[in-house]
């Protein structure tokens, strides 16, 4: 809104990719966190560090970018996905939607 309404300049492309990186890494090592979670969990966040990756490689790039907007629908559906599967595997009281538990914790 503020460069609608005054004359400031759009940021530049290289501070969006320093900050999809910062994301991409702070994703990373919530991904690290969740090696003791189930399998979906898991997913989730490694392609969600996937994503922000190539969305910064695809700040410079259409084809990395388009790439990139294909792995945020499958992270984004796998999301849905895990939500919905442990609502109904609360609601049942067992393991009716597959998540993938894990039986040997990391740490």
């Amino acid at each position: 809104i503020l460069m609608v309404i005054t004359e400031l300049e759009p940021p530049s492309k290289d501070g969006k990719v320093v900050w999809l990186i910062v994301w991409g890494i702070f994703t990373l090592l919530n991904f690290v966190g969740t090696l003791n979670a189930n399998r979906v969990v898991q997913f989730v966040f490694a392609s969600l560090t996937a994503l922000f990756f190539l969305l910064a490689a695809g700040v410079n790039n259409a084809d990395i970018h388009i790439l990139a907007g294909y792995v945020g629908i499958v992270c984004g559906s796998s999301a849905l996905y895990l939500g919905w599967a442990e609502v109904m595997n609360e609601l049942a009281g067992r393991e009716l939607c597959y998540i993938g538990p894990v039986k040997n914790k990391l740490f």
